[in-house]
């Protein structure tokens, strides 16, 4: 009784501090009450979400790229850049779950996240390790150091988040189906603002950020059963999936559209378990894809017969101009400037010197010719050492679990492929980040198929010597001597 009254004088203790604190602040601020009120709502709330969903803040730092700048987020410009702010959820939600690993608060240990994963791992830190020798070389010290920076900071960042957050399939699918709805918001953003142009993108009208996020929602839409329900599952395929094929259109990102077209049949063919239904993605994708490049076409004529002119030019072997040739130009001039420095490269960020001449930021729009270009041969074969034992540890997961994460390998090859296309090593961050949902998917499948082996081990043990006894009590040879005699 005593230690409960002293309990509520505590608690009423600490209320009637708060308060003071509270009328103090607005007594101190009377121009900002509004302003205080709603920091001091939000700040909280922002930190238990962080703290209870990280994987939102996860998802958020992968679209609010392409959200900051449209409706109603563009009126929040002139407080700060969003995409930051969503990263500082992202941090506070991963600090948290790692701690609480760290506290033994949850049921695994923090080492318990890497089991199995050791070798990928050091494969990764290898590679970090050529690309961070190199700046101790390049010719371009300044957009170097911001691109080493970026990338062993975000990206690795961005993996790590993978394999913290990622723990079980309820938390996979969390942020499957998190992606998938994010990818839906974009692809309105895409159809119905086409007016709405980046500053200095000089009205061109691809998106590409946006294209590849909509063919990995693609992807883990019809390559995954967000829902749980079969059929709740195949309507949300029906409404979805016209929506995100008309908005990878709208982005008008070739690169994302011919990666999907590669990893798409493969996925749903050979590696996901979810085949059904084929026939019908692929009828509604190709409707949605025909429907909407009608519409767009309708709505800015001259881009979209543009690209689509320059797609088929490039692939008839003819001449052409825009975008895609001068990349041809990036491959044949990076490819002949390779041997000059073959095995350790030119360092990071140089590719901009050599090709431009100045050091800012430029790079060839393609992951392994940047890399062999700027980290020589070493680290290229560092590179793709990673990503073949990523992919063997995945092979063993869809063996494992019967191809139930199938799309987990069709998601690798997607950005692999669009690496190819577009983007630098700190641009693919999502690829870093997919590589530790990867990872930690296969720990879990891992742990779970030791746990099995024990399990069942056990199960052995203990049926042995219930069957000795049984076999006792039939076969005479064991009997009491007693037994026999009478």
């Amino acid at each position: 009784m005593i230690a409960a009254i002293s309990y509520d004088w505590r608690l009423a203790s600490a209320a009637l501090f708060g308060v003071g604190c509270l009328a103090a602040i607005f007594v101190g601020f009377p121009g900002d009450n509004g302003l205080i009120l709603a920091a001091l709502v939000a700040i909280p709330a922002f930190l238990i979400i962080a703290g209870k969903f990280p994987e939102m803040f996860l998802v958020g730092c992968a679209f609010m790229p392409q959200w900051k700048n449209a409706w109603p987020l563009d009126r929040f410009a002139g407080i700060g850049d969003l995409t930051l702010v969503v990263l500082l959820g992202l941090v506070v939600g991963v600090s948290w779950r790692t701690l609480r690993h760290i506290g033994g608060l949850e049921r695994e240990t923090f080492s318990h996240l890497f089991r199995g994963q050791w070798l990928v791992l050091t494969a990764y830190f290898l590679f970090c390790g050529a690309v961070l020798a190199s700046y101790s070389y390049t010719s371009a010290p300044n957009y170097g150091g911001v691109k080493l920076i970026r990338f062993l900071l975000i990206g690795g960042f961005f993996l790590f988040s993978g394999l913290v957050l990622v723990r079980d399939e309820a938390e996979f699918r969390r942020i499957s189906l998190l992606f998938v709805l994010a990818a839906c918001v974009t692809a309105l953003q895409m159809i119905f603002h086409l007016e709405h142009r980046d500053v200095g993108a000089e009205t061109d009208i691809t998106r590409i950020g946006a294209g590849w996020l909509l063919g990995m929602s693609i992807l883990l839409l019809v390559a995954y059963p967000n829902l749980r329900n079969a059929r709740r599952n195949l309507i949300f395929i029906v409404v979805a999936l016209p929506l995100l094929s008309a908005g990878l259109i709208a982005s008008a990102a070739r690169g994302p559209l011919v990666s999907l077209a590669i990893a798409l049949p493969l996925t749903l063919v050979w590696f996901a378990k979810q085949r059904s239904s084929g026939w019908v993605v692929a009828a509604l994708m190709i409707g949605s894809c025909v429907a909407a490049f009608v519409y767009l076409r309708h709505v800015d004529p001259d881009k979209y017969n543009a690209k689509l002119s320059e797609m088929i030019e490039l692939s008839s072997g003819q001449t052409a101009s825009g975008s895609g040739v001068k990349r041809f130009v990036f491959y044949s001039k990076t490819l002949a400037a390779i041997p000059d420095n073959l095995w350790l490269g030119q360092g990071v960020g140089s590719w901009s010197m050599f090709y431009y001449g100045r050091d800012t930021r430029g790079y060839p729009h393609n992951l392994f010719l940047e890399t062999t270009f700027e980290e020589g041969i070493v680290g290229e074969l560092l590179l793709l050492g990673f990503l073949y034992l990523l992919a063997s540890a995945t092979r063993r997961m869809l063996k494992t679990t019967k191809l139930q994460y199938g799309v987990i390998a069709g998601l690798l090859l997607y950005c692999v492929s669009v690496s190819m296309f577009s983007g630098d090593l700190d641009d693919n961050r999502i690829l870093w980040l997919w590589a530790g949902i990867t990872m930690a998917v296969c720990r879990n499948a891992y742990l779970e198929s030791r746990q099995r082996s024990l399990l069942n081990r056990y199960t052995r043990e203990v049926a042995s010597p219930v069957a000795e006894v049984a076999v006792s009590s039939t076969n005479p040879i064991f009997a009491h001597p007693q037994v026999l005699e009478s």
